[in-house]
This record gives C-alpha cells, sequence and structure tokens, in this order.
C-alpha cells in the first residue's frame, strides 16, 4: 500500500476504537500529494527526510475505515489505548508486537496526529526491543498534504 494511505490508514485506525465510526468513510482530497517522514534510531543510519510526491485517484482518496484497518494492520499485532479526540487531534498508546523474519519486536510509545482533507501531520516516540534485547530509543514524525492536480 501507498505511503500516504498508510498515514492516513493509521490516523483513522485509532478512531476504530469507538464503535459508532466502524463504518465511517474516509476521504481526502484526489490529486498530487507530497510526503516525508524521518526516523531516528540511535546507531542505526535511516534514510530519511527525502520529500516524495504520490498521485492519488478519486478511487484510492475514499475508503472505508474496516477497509484500511484490514490493509494497515496486517500481522503488527498493535493495540490502542488511552485515546483522546478532539476536532481534527488524535493522541493515544500505541503498542505493536509484530514478528519479522523470525525477529520478535515489542514496540510501545506515544503518538499524535493533525489531519485535514488536505494535509496529516504526526509524531510519535517510544521504546522498542528486538528479541528482548535493552530498549532502544525512537522518534519519528511525517507530514503529508496535497500539492496540486496530478500531472497528465
Amino acid at each position: 500500500m501507498i505511503f500516504l494511505m498508510r498515514c492516513i490508514a493509521f490516523v483513522f485506525l485509532i478512531l476504530l476504537t469507538q464503535p459508532a465510526v466502524a463504518d465511517r468513510i474516509i476521504q481526502v482530497e484526489p490529486g498530487l500529494w507530497e510526503y516525508s517522514h524521518n526516523l531516528v534510531i540511535p546507531g542505526l543510519p535511516i534514510p530519511s527526510g527525502t520529500k516524495r510526491t504520490e498521485c492519488i485517484s478519486p478511487k484510492e482518496a475514499r475508503h472505508s475505515l474496516s477497509d484500511l484497518l484490514g490493509e494497515f494492520s496486517g500481522d503488527a499485532g498493535c493495540t490502542v489505548s488511552n485515546l483522546k479526540d478532539t476536532l481534527n487531534t488524535v493522541e493515544f498508546d500505541l503498542a505493536c508486537r509484530p514478528e519479522i523474519n523470525g525477529v520478535k519486536i515489542t514496540s510501545t510509545g506515544k503518538a499524535a496526529f493533525k489531519y485535514s482533507r488536505t494535509k496529516i501531520s504526526g509524531n510519535v516516540s517510544g521504546m522498542m526491543h528486538i528479541n528482548g534485547g535493552e530498549p532502544i530509543f525512537v522518534v519519528g514524525d511525517g507530514t503529508a498534504h496535497r500539492i496540486g492536480l496530478c500531472p497528465k
């Protein structure tokens, strides 16, 4: 799935903890979007911050929350708690326990996102343990915004 749709899915995934919104349709403005993200893990060089663009078609711009949840959550085994949802800002605690190629990762942290039909920004911070080892502090942020029409 494209990075932008994963961001959108993640923001609205946490809203699913409220049963009344489970059938909500999520809509962003179709068009050309620009996004970037940064992830900092001490001791690991991670290329980030590069701006990229992606065209979002009208079909890709409209999804039900349940579809986005299914595509986003996959096998990550994440749970959300302490949800605070006010207008266009969402804050929550997140815990994930994925296993990737035999490597067990346990992570906990806090996340916050602001969103509209043309812009998404967010940040995360937390601790990660790989195969039960020493904790690793992780910090990340990302933005995505619509910049215009898709090129023909």
